[in-house]
This record gives C-alpha cells, structure tokens and sequence, in this order.
C-alpha cells in the first residue's frame, strides 16, 4: 500500500480485505500473510516487534480453534493413533486461524503506516456523505483517532515499561491513569484537524482492483 494513497482509500482497501478473508481458500491465505509480512519488514520494519506481541496474545485462541475444528470436524483420521483429529478439520482449523492472522497483519499495516491525523482525514472523508442525517465527521473522526492514538500510546508503552512488583496489570494500570491525564489535558485545549482532500480519481481504481482480485481468488479457491 503506497504512503501516497489517501487514507480514506486505505481503510476502504483493508475494510474489502476483511470481507473477503472467510472466503478464502487455505493456499491464498497463506500468500495473503506471506505478502502482508514482507510489506511489513519493507515499510514497517520498526512496528515488527509490535506485530510479534500482537499475534503472541492471540496464541491461545489460535490454538483453541485448530482444537475445535481438528477434533470435531467429521473426516478423514490424521492418523490411526488419533481417530479424534480429521485432516479435514485441520485444514478448516488453519484456514480460519489464517483468517484471524491476516486480519490482524492488515490492521498492524494500516496503523503502522497511517498517522492519527492520517486516520482523522480518512474518516471524515468516508462520513462526509452522513451529513444529510446529522453526522458531524470531524467530531466522529476526532474522536475515533484520539481513541486509537490512546490504544497505540498505551500498548508501545507498557512493552517498553520496566518489569516491576505487580505484573503486567500493574503496569498497565498505572499506564491508563497516565494516559487518561494526557487526554484530560487535550480536552482543555485545541486539537487543530488536518485539512480533508478527495481521494484522486485514480485511487478508486485501487479499491475496484482489489476488490476483483479478491473475487478471482475466492472463486478459484471454491472451484
């Protein structure tokens, strides 16, 4: 995803991806995450060790669902030691694993490449339309960036804090309460929103491709 493109257009392009991600066969999910890690160490080559942290919290649900689907999907016996387990809810287990992977490599992406000013243009510039029915988007732009802001500051924080008594709740605790003063403080003052442009017309055309090229990849996947 080039730093040019419009951040409205960049949250379009994950939002497609993640519709598409359930459909996708085991072998395109697989080159999904292949391309996601390598766009990553490219152009993100400092959020890596956040990217690390993130999918290392989701191991034990990564693990529960090759559990469920490997052992209670009807198929064919992994092997004659273990009747339980099926290849094909192996299979189903890694492909919606994958799906939550990618999802999550595309979320990382996004934020390790668009600025919380990035993010405010980029809503506003999707809710522009919802004005007809009273939606203010710069407030609703404002806000959904500072909260993300709050959550980034909040987790770069608490992996470079120091261990102490406590543990991590602890700290994390102690790091809300830091994080809440600040954002009283911004509150007090003027938060100044960055200038909105229109995606050009050539950036469309991005969407459309991926779009297509999701549609070709899930009806290859099911044919």
């Amino acid at each position: 995803m080039p730093l040019s493109v419009h951040p409205a257009v960049r949250v379009l392009l994950l939002l497609a991806l993640a519709s598409a991600l359930p459909m996708m066969a085991l072998s395109s999910l697989a080159l999904i995450a292949a391309a996601a890690l390598i766009l990553h160490r490219a152009l993100a080559a400092d959020a890596l060790a956040r990217l690390r942290a993130g999918v290392f919290r989701l191991r034990w649900l990564l693990l529960a669902i090759l559990v469920l689907y490997g052992g209670f999907t009807p198929g064919e016996p992994l092997a004659p030691a273990l009747p339980g387990l099926s290849r094909e809810g192996l299979t189903e287990g890694l492909r919606r694993a994958l799906v939550l992977i990618d999802l999550m490599l595309a979320v990382y992406l996004l934020l390790a490449l668009t600025s919380t000013a990035q993010l405010v243009m980029a809503v506003r510039t999707l809710l522009r339309p919802l004005r007809v029915f009273g939606v203010d988007p710069d407030r609703v732009g404002l806000r959904i960036a500072l909260a993300l802001d709050r959550v980034s500051s909040l987790e770069r924080r608490l992996l470079s804090a120091p261990r102490e008594d406590g543990g991590v709740w602890r700290r994390a605790a102690q790091l809300i309460e830091q994080i809440e003063d600040e954002a009283r403080a911004v509150d007090g003052g003027t938060v100044e929103l960055p200038a909105a442009r229109a995606p050009r017309w050539w950036e469309w055309l991005l969407v459309l491709g991926l779009l297509a090229a999701l549609h070709a990849a899930i009806q290859g996947g099911l044919a």
